[in-house]
């Protein structure tokens, strides 16, 4: 607990320092004076003087700030030389961005990175692509692939696993994936367009997983009952498992009550009674397993290309969230606020330090879209008067700058309390 508290702590410092570093870098290379740099919020442990600016270590260690010459209201002088209100829209404008746009850089430094020094992915990824069962009335039966087929190459690429076949299937540089199957012995080329799997649908092959058990989770019902790392899973409920994704639909048709889990320890064949928990946040029974995991790298110049499409994915994503939230199309609930965000450290750091990195540059990618909304208060509400500023002409007066900012600044408290509040209950429910 402690640990989990003290890498919270660094990590969320890190985060607001990198943020804060970019205003100041940016402040000094337009010439605007830097007041303050306190890494922490006040009272003061310790600071020092240096030029113009006081460098300031602070008791409470979770946040900072960088106070610049005329920012604030009352010591706006347009004609004071080193006064934020004294330069271009251009330029305030680059000390505002400055700041998510570090946080931008720290997501595309650390995704690319933990993918360069060795991620995990499913193990079957690193299996041959051989196609598994066939659902019925989709893509992959209309496009004529049957169970079995092993994928050969895709638009001209040969694959050797699944890994491989994924990176493919993610390029977007043609219409259409041209796939050349062996069958039997036998190369044949299949066609799937795009536009196909735009919809959401997948392809609708399944891939095999052997149904052996790769991680339990702690305090887990799985873990409970006595299941263990390795244990190859036979039945449930005497019903055979031959493949991973049986198990979950299983799992789901006992609707929480006790199941009968028969497994393969060694050459031992044990059965264990399983009573599953409901998770509020994917609204299914689970047991708390996950399928055998593998370490692999990439090469620095995939790990880059990798890198950035992940964190394009990633804004896209968060951005549709976003829309989808504003417009009631996803519950509230699914917001996250302090609490999760401590949680999913700690499980990061308790597991190893590319998923700590990796959770760390995705939460800066977050940190920097979130900075970036037009509210007042915010870096994004800042942008936005400089925009209605440079429509207008002038500067917006003080009177309507100072009323906003206290009403984004109140928006901004109720969102933090609200997540902060369902947090809570999620941790209360679990």
């Amino acid at each position: 607990m402690l640990i989990t508290a003290i890498t919270v702590i660094i990590v969320l410092s890190f985060l607001v320092f990198i943020h804060e570093l970019g205003h100041y870098l940016a402040a000094r290379f337009v010439n605007v004076d830097v007041l303050e740099f306190s890494i922490g919020f006040p009272p003061k442990i310790y600071s020092k003087l240096v030029g113009k600016t006081e460098y300031i270590i602070s008791l409470i260690p979770i946040g900072g700030y960088v106070r610049l010459k005329g920012q604030n209201l009352d010591d706006e002088d347009e004609e004071e030389e080193g006064n934020y209100a004294s330069k271009s829209i251009l330029q305030r404008f680059a000390i505002l961005f400055a700041g998510p746009l570090m946080n931008f850089l720290v997501a595309l430094i650390f995704l690319p990175l933990v993918i360069f020094s060795g991620y995990e992915v499913p193990a079957y990824m690193l299996n041959p692509p051989i196609i598994g069962e066939i659902e019925h009335q989709s893509i992959a039966e209309q496009s004529g692939f049957h169970e079995h087929d092993l994928i050969y190459s895709i638009n001209g690429q040969a694959v050797k696993n699944w890994k491989e076949a994924h990176i493919e299937f993610s390029k977007k540089d043609k219409p259409v994936f041209e796939i050349v199957i062996i069958r039997h012995g036998i190369k044949m080329t299949r066609q799937i367009e795009k536009q196909h799997l735009a919809k959401g649908k997948g392809v609708g092959w399944k891939v095999k997983i052997k149904p052996v058990i790769g991680d339990v989770s702690i305090t887990s019902p799985a873990q409970k009952a006595g299941l263990e790392t390795n244990d190859q899973i036979v039945s449930i409920n005497n019903q055979a498992v031959s493949d991973w994704s049986q198990i979950s639909t299983l799992i789901q048709s006992s609707k929480g009550k006790e199941v009968v889990m028969s497994v393969l320890r060694s050459t031992q064949r044990i059965d264990l009674k399983i009573i599953p928990k409901w998770n509020q946040e994917t609204k299914s029974w689970i047991i708390g397993i996950r399928s055998q995991m593998v370490k692999t790298s990439e090469s620095f110049g995939d790990s880059m290309v990798m890198g950035f499409h992940q964190c394009y994915e990633l804004s896209k994503k968060t951005l549709e969230f976003l829309y989808k939230l504003i417009t009631r199309k996803v519950n509230s609930e699914a917001v996250g606020g302090p609490i999760m965000i401590a949680k999913m450290v700690g499980q990061a750091a308790n597991n190893s330090v590319n998923s700590l990195l990796s959770l760390v540059g995705f939460i800066s990618l977050q940190f920097a879209i979130f900075n970036l909304l037009p509210i007042p208060a915010l870096d994004g509400g800042h942008i936005f008067f400089l925009i209605i500023e440079k429509i207008k002409g002038g500067a917006l007066s003080k009177k309507f700058r100072i009323t906003t900012q206290k009403i984004g600044f109140s928006l901004l408290m109720f969102l933090i309390l609200y997540v902060s509040v369902q947090d809570g209950l999620r941790l209360f429910q679990s």
